[in-house]
């Protein structure tokens, strides 16, 4: 096939030596004899091996013969035949008919009569046997089976009551150990509390004893040592420092004294009332044979005991080495006290 748009050749070369014009029919002449020979060429080479009916002889030609099984005839134009139907529009399809599988085989009866096969009566007898045996074993077996379970309830009743009484026997057992833990604890915390004090009230009297002897040696000393301080600028350093200790003891001491003397009155008050209360309480009989005793009033009693204690003060003002001996009065009862727990606690 031959395309005069289509250069061939290559793409680099000049177009001044292609042939146009005449030169084109003269290459379309060429490529059809090449394209001629080349088929002939191809169908003698496809022939050559095809096995065919050998060329008659001379004088006789070939007939062409039908050699199948049935013959038919033979013509270029079969008859034809135009044949036309008209149909109703929309016609509705006939319904199937029903599938009916056809017989296989020969129909046949047989005809019993009554009694010739079995009489239920008779046949029936032992399967009703069975059934009702069958029916009360299973009963039974069900009644019995509601009773094991009754049984093993009511066993686990008494055992869960059981486990209940001893776990209420644990948690009491458990409390009384907590209670019996808990008051050892206390009385061991009381014994403590008291071996304390103890110590504390023997560490006391000791430091008493070693300090009432040695106050006896120490206060000579340091009033002698305030009496030589000479400079005033000593003095006034030496009562910046002691000062203030010194405001703070006898505030304490004072307050306390106060105290006491408030608790005092208190119970001497309490006393007085309830005395009256006693008396008052008394029948009239009694009253009238027992001598009259004057009544006391709280308040005038109450007022009195201020008045003693600021005569003691003064006294005391009065009297400073009698104060003093009052602190070692009261200290050998305590030192004998303290003497009798050591002699107990070596016992």
């Amino acid at each position: 096939m031959h395309d005069r748009r289509v250069v061939r050749g290559s793409n680099y070369t000049s177009t001044s030596n292609l042939q146009v014009g005449d030169g084109d029919g003269t290459q379309k002449e060429a490529e059809a004899r090449r394209r001629q020979l080349l088929r002939k060429k191809y169908v003698s080479r496809n022939q050559r091996g095809i096995i065919g009916t050998p060329p008659p002889v001379r004088g006789r030609r070939h007939e062409t013969v039908q050699t199948e099984k049935y013959l038919e005839e033979l013509f270029l134009h079969p008859p034809e035949l135009d044949a036309g139907c008209q149909t109703d529009l929309f016609l509705h399809r006939a319904p199937s008919p029903p599938y009916v599988p056809a017989k296989t085989g020969c129909d046949a009866a047989t005809e019993i009569l009554d009694g010739e096969l079995f009489d239920f009566d008779t046949e029936v007898q032992p399967i009703i046997e069975v059934l009702v045996s069958r029916t009360l074993e299973q009963a039974l077996v069900e009644v019995l089976h509601e009773e094991e379970i009754a049984e093993m309830k009511q066993q686990q009743q008494k055992i869960l009551a059981l486990r209940e009484a001893e776990l209420a026997e644990l948690r009491r057992l458990e409390q009384e150990e907590q209670k019996r833990r808990t008051e050892r604890d206390r009385r061991f915390l009381q014994d403590k509390i008291a071996a304390d004090l103890d110590r504390e009230m023997q560490e006391r009297i000791t430091a008493a004893k070693l300090l009432q002897g040695r106050l006896d040696e120490i206060v000579p000393e340091v009033l002698a040592a305030v009496d030589r301080i000479e400079t005033e600028k000593d003095r006034a350093e030496f009562e910046r420092q002691i000062t203030p200790w010194l405001a703070k003891e006898v505030a304490h001491e004072i307050g306390q004294w106060i105290d006491a003397n408030a608790l005092l009155e208190d119970i001497i008050r309490e006393i007085l009332l309830h005395k009256k209360k006693l008396l008052q309480s008394d029948t009239a009989g009694d009253t009238a044979e027992q001598p009259q005793y004057d009544e006391v009033d709280p308040d005038e009693e109450v007022e009195d005991e201020p008045e003693a204690a600021g005569a003691v003060a003064e006294e005391a003002d009065e009297d400073p080495e009698q104060v003093e001996a009052v602190p070692e009065e009261e200290a050998a009862p305590a030192e004998q006290e303290a003497q009798n727990g050591d002699s107990e606690k070596a016992m």
